[in-house]
């Protein structure tokens, strides 16, 4: 199947995405509430310009199907995913005075690079620059979920782990994986290849924002 095609064809820097320090803290509880806070306040920038790149993926669509997809999973990071970091955040970060300097130059490059796969490819360039971070987190809370077992109350990170490892999440996420394997048998080599790449390239940017939540960098 193409998704797994791909992530095997990018091993190394999938695994080192789903098994980062920063994944790691959050598991432990030991991530200190600063930098969850950092990250979170980058992570809602992101699903805003994540957002948009879903209104990309539904300007190349070709089809009803293809349409539908992207409008479902864009209304899910609005209605779903945003506001958990709403509620978060209320503790200290105002959602609604975000400036453009308030974003990373990681985050920047991160939403831009996506973009940027949408306007010069087509909807299925568009929707594997989309799937690292859709897929990923999923794999991640599930995890989490398995080695924890149920999330005492008193663990910081428990609204967070709770959300990436839901019934509902997961279902998103094998609902998004069996969309990009529809694909599996119009792929040709060439093709593939391409995809390939651009998976690889957002993996590695994933794996970036984690590290920069742990440096708590706003430069590269």
């Amino acid at each position: 199947m193409l998704f797994k095609r791909l992530v095997d064809d990018n091993a190394k820097i999938w695994n080192e995405y789903i098994n980062h320090e920063f994944v790691k803290q959050i598991e432990n509880g030991t991530l200190p509430s600063e930098n969850f806070m950092f990250y979170l306040k980058q992570d809602y920038i992101y699903l805003i310009n994540y957002a948009k790149c879903y209104a990309r993926l539904s300007i190349n669509a070709k089809t009803n199907t293809e349409l539908r997809f992207a409008m479902k999973f864009q209304n899910y990071i609005v209605e779903g995913e945003m506001q958990l970091h709403q509620e978060i955040l209320k503790l200290g970060i105002d959602t609604e005075n975000f400036s453009d300097f308030d974003e990373s130059i990681l985050n920047m490059a991160y939403s831009r690079y996506m973009l940027s796969v949408g306007e010069s490819g087509d909807f299925l360039d568009m929707l594997i620059a989309l799937a690292a971070c859709a897929v990923g987190y999923g794999v991640i809370g599930k995890n989490i979920k398995q080695r924890l077992g149920k999330i005492p109350s008193s663990h910081p990170y428990k609204a967070w782990i709770d959300t990436y490892s839901s019934d509902e999440f997961l279902s998103e996420v094998d609902e998004f994986i069996a969309f990009v394997d529809s694909y599996s048998n119009v792929v040709n080599e060439s093709k593939f290849s391409r995809l390939s790449e651009i998976f690889g390239n957002v993996t590695r940017l994933e794996v970036g924002f984690w590290q920069h939540g742990l440096e708590m960098k706003m430069q590269i």
